[in-house]
């Protein structure tokens, strides 16, 4: 079963489960490593999709990849008419947003196993969330697809300043602490 598994797994990596709560399913996103031999097209295919391992390691996200890719993999064959389609598919993909899945998957593994401020990323996530509209926006354009990987430490950090002021004006410590200058990327 998938909870055996997670098990196992969170033995193997000395993981703690004191305290936790899961929820879970399947990702059929790749690790890092395996983006290089990532076979997405072969003499007379090409994988889209799930398929083709398209999917949001962080959110799960597959569906616009399926049809990005699809419209992709098509642009290929009338491109090349089937001379070079794998080599243009794989340029293309990655021009697009594949470049940004890889560097996505890199991201996986600090979010879901490490740590900030004394507790996990995910629930630290959480409570920016609700405590921070500067950081909602940033949440919400990252689960909408409209922030990408390879931008979000910036983004971050542009407003980390405006963020951590709103978390702290939530717990009532306004009064004592000086205004942010607004930013553009705000």
């Amino acid at each position: 079963s998938l909870r055996k598994r997670l098990d196992r797994y969170m033995d193997e990596q000395s993981l703690s489960r004191k305290g936790a709560a899961f929820y879970s399913h399947l990702l059929p996103a790749l690790h890092t490593p395996a983006w290089k031999r990532n076979r997405v097209a072969g003499d007379g295919w090409l994988a889209v999709g799930d398929a083709a391992g398209l999917v949001d390691p962080i959110t799960g996200e597959g569906l616009y990849y399926a049809m990005r890719s699809a419209d992709l993999g098509v642009r290929a064959l009338l491109t090349d008419l089937h001379e070079r389609t794998e080599h243009t598919y794989r340029r293309l993909l990655r021009r697009d947003f594949a470049a940004d899945l890889e560097f996505g998957s890199r991201l996986a593994s600090h979010i879901f196993h490490g740590k900030f401020l004394f507790g996990s990323v995910p629930s630290r996530m959480v409570q920016f969330t609700r405590r921070s509209p500067l950081f909602t926006r940033v949440m919400q354009d990252l689960f909408a697809g409209t922030q990408d990987y390879l931008g979000l430490k910036r983004r971050l950090m542009s407003n980390l300043h405006g963020s951590l002021f709103e978390i702290a004006t939530s717990f009532g410590f306004g009064r004592s602490l000086p205004r942010p200058v607004p930013t553009q990327e705000s």
